[in-house]
């Protein structure tokens, strides 16, 4: 299983999010934020449905992740790599060639247990 998250920005329909199971929610600002959880076998699936909704107009990314695996999801790439920080540099490189500032190439939370963090506790949803 992996989960993600996306923002409802990002997307061409703003609703787009809720069509994945949805685990949390948060509002910072304007932006929906949405914890998401896909199964190991709709990953492909649901990286392609993400790809394909994505706005064109800024560079926006999402991130899927188990505690092994992080997958950034941009609208033309995706790139595969492990939760540490050390192994980010492919994704920082990429995301910067889009003027996609460092600080917004964070990628929190990017294992299961810092969701609890991430979502308040009061929005968390399980």
């Amino acid at each position: 299983m992996y989960h993600g998250i996306i923002i409802d920005q990002e997307f061409i329909d703003k609703s787009f999010p809720k069509s994945f199971k949805v685990f949390a929610k948060r509002q910072a600002f304007t932006w929906g934020i949405y914890g998401i959880e896909i199964g190991d076998s709709e990953l492909q699936e649901a990286i392609a449905k993400i790809q394909a909704h994505m706005k064109i107009s800024q560079p926006w990314y999402a991130h899927l992740y188990n505690d092994s695996v992080l997958i950034v999801i941009f609208k033309d790439k995706v790139i595969k790599v492990k939760p540490q920080k050390t192994s980010w540099k492919p994704i920082i490189d990429y995301g910067m060639k889009l003027n996609i500032s460092e600080k917004q190439l964070d990628f929190w939370p990017n294992r299961f247990q810092d969701e609890i963090h991430y979502f308040k506790e009061k929005d968390f949803r399980r």
